[in-house]
């Protein structure tokens, strides 16, 4: 990398050659014992070294002859300490990976996959200035930031006086945002009641070093039994669900409260905590902003995270335009994602605005867009420059055997959502042979939202496409149902888990076509109408579900009809022997609930059921009697 070797620097090396050459021209290389590997061969997996976050390693060793794992490689830069090395290993200059597995879906063949981003890897890397010589044993930069410093006296100070109050941390990785957590707690005297808390100890193991004192909380504690709290401090917020943050906020009620989460990483850009928890806890009162910036274990002026960001677009923006009072003509085009791949303007339009309007938009996102199978892009233009764009996958025309095999459990569709849902869930054997359009994302230029954009490309969507039916799946809430509604999608699912970070029920509204599509979601929707009762009971069991949002779902339902016994025992059979999920049948196992047991029933087996169906009590209320 430009710069050399300072103190402050990270250079890039790019090993090629066979797996086995690349692995020893790395051991090599490598000077210090301060090394992580991430390879599925020879490392760790990137789902371990996730368990590093936080750490740093004078060198760090990733493993690409397999394809490019774009989530582990923007993970890895934020390992490196400044003096240190990234070591790509990378197959022989001109030889493409096998296709990425976790891309190939049925039925399409792995031939079908992409080479697009592999193929953007190779420039990038050609543009890359070269590195030799060895990584060293590199000395720890002792001191932080003068930012950093500067958020410590701030929070201590906030912290120190009587009342509640407000504080978010938004930080990039390697900026300090934990470990000033901690200085921050540190300071504080002994009598005060301090509370650290995450999704996992292990995520906030950086906060707890620096504030020197066992202050950690596992997080269902601290809502199950919320103690008299001065300070309650929420390390990586962003990975838990809206609801749950809410929940903290209104336990701690006069409580001093600090959220602290990344706002640009490999695991994604914080959007869900930004978008959605941000603006509801601003409405509630004053809360301080800060943002840390520059880098404490290498230079900011060290290019490799700028270089690496670039390359997997994790800085990626809307383009940079402004609404006016009577828009330009909207133009509406399907993206050729060739041409996308090569034009890193447009890409980077398109990319930005996902990044922008989702909490869920990762690196490995831009390698599914330019080569997964069966996915394709919708823009809207206005101007030249991209205000909305929606991703949709093909999916269904399934071969019979597939769908038997996938209805019976035996088999998973990798990358067919809503086909999966619809057979694996709902048993729906003649939705294999649909084909099917599914929504995947649709986001709009925050310039330009309220102004009917959503629609108007949804609308050309459905013009553009010829499916049997449309359908989308979403977390549930009032608007978005109601956008979808409008367009004439019907709901015929609703999941009985909540989203992991949004806490909200998953749903699929479905827009039938042809006439085998409306006669299926008649059928969906008739079954939804006898479960949703008890699905209901069972989600507010576990959480409020929000104004409105139960109303939003019920809308529109056919009156619920009863099953007959064969039916019923039908869908019981489909639930104890293949994949379908108990909510799937929750009308006919609470009507099986509400009959005698067997008198030899043991009363632990029998107290479970009725709690669980006669009295729908959550699973955590149900664990407990047990």
């Amino acid at each position: 990398m430009a710069g050399g070797p300072g103190a402050g620097q990270r250079r890039l090396f790019v090993l090629r050659g066979t797996p086995e050459q690349t692995r020893l021209a790395a051991a090599a290389c490598l000077r210090t014992t301060s090394q992580l590997w991430i390879s599925a061969r020879d490392g760790v997996s990137p789902r371990q070294a996730a368990g590093h976050l936080g750490a740093g390693f004078d060198a760090v060793v990733v493993d690409l002859h397999q394809g490019l794992d774009a989530n582990a490689l923007g993970m890895a830069v934020g390992f490196v300490r400044g003096g240190g090395g990234l070591l790509l290993r990378l197959p022989p200059a001109g030889v493409r990976p096998p296709p990425d597995a976790r891309l190939c879906a049925p039925p399409h063949p792995a031939s079908a996959v992409g080479h697009r981003a592999w193929d953007r890897l190779e420039r990038w890397v050609a543009d890359a200035p070269r590195t030799s010589g060895f990584v060293d044993r590199v000395e720890r930069r002792a001191q932080g930031t003068r930012e950093q410093a500067e958020l410590v006296a701030a929070l201590h100070a906030r912290w120190a006086k009587r009342g509640r109050s407000a504080s978010v941390v938004l930080a990039a990785r390697g900026r300090g945002k934990s470990a000033a957590l901690g200085l921050a707690m540190a300071k504080l005297p002994a009598g005060c009641r301090v509370v650290l808390t995450a999704g996992t100890e292990a995520s906030a193991r950086t906060a707890l070093r620096f504030a020197e004192a066992d202050l950690f909380r596992p997080l269902d504690a601290v809502l199950a039994e919320p103690a008299p709290t001065d300070v309650l401090v929420v390390d990586e917020a962003a990975r838990l669900p809206v609801p749950t943050l809410q929940a903290l906020v209104e336990a701690h009620p006069d409580a001093h409260l600090a959220f602290a989460t990344t706002s640009q990483g490999y695991e994604g850009t914080g959007r869900g905590f930004i978008l959605r928890f941000l603006d509801w806890l601003r409405s509630r009162g004053p809360v301080s902003e800060h943002r840390l910036l520059d880098p404490i274990r290498w230079d900011g002026s060290c290019p490799l995270e700028s270089r690496v960001a670039a390359l997997l677009a994790l800085d990626a923006r809307p383009a940079a335009c402004a609404p006016q009072p009577h828009p330009p003509e909207l133009c509406h085009r399907r993206l050729d994602r060739d041409a996308l791949a090569a034009d890193e303007v447009l890409l980077r339009e398109v990319f930005g605005l996902l990044v922008h309007a989702h909490y869920r938009t990762t690196p490995d996102d831009l390698v599914r867009i330019l080569d997964a199978p069966g996915f394709s892009l919708h823009v809207l233009e206005a101007g030249g420059r991209v205000v909305a764009v929606n991703l949709v996958a093909a999916e269904g025309a399934l071969p019979p055997a597939l769908v038997q095999a996938v209805v019976s459990g035996r088999q998973r569709l990798r990358g067919q959502a809503l086909a999966d849902t619809l057979l694996t869930h709902a048993a729906c054997l003649d939705a294999g042979s649909l084909r099917m359009i599914r929504s995947v994302r649709i986001a709009v230029h925050p310039a330009w939202r309220r102004r009917g954009l959503g629609r108007s490309l949804a609308d050309a969507v459905h013009a553009a496409e010829c499916p049997d039916l449309f359908g989308t799946m979403f977390g549930a809430t009032p608007g978005v149902i109601a956008f979808r509604r409008a367009q004439g999608y019907r709901l015929v699912r609703v999941g009985g888990a909540r989203g992991e970070r949004t806490g909200e029920p998953s749903v699929v509204m479905v827009r039938p076509v042809s006439a085998a599509a409306e006669t299926l979601v008649q059928t969906l929707r008739q079954a939804l109408a006898r479960n949703l009762p008890h699905q209901l009971r069972w989600l507010r069991a576990e959480a409020p579900l929000g104004d409105g949002l139960a109303a939003a779902l019920r809308v529109g339902l056919p009156a619920p009809t009863g099953q007959d016994v064969g039916a019923s025992l039908e869908s019981l059979q489909g639930y104890l022997r293949g994949p379908r999920p108990s909510d799937a049948v929750a009308s006919a196992l609470c009507e099986l609930a509400q009959t005698p047991a067997p008198p030899d029933q043991p009363a632990l087996e029998a107290a479970i059921i009725r709690a669980r169906l006669v009295d729908h009590r959550s699973w955590r209320e149900v664990v407990a009697i047990t």
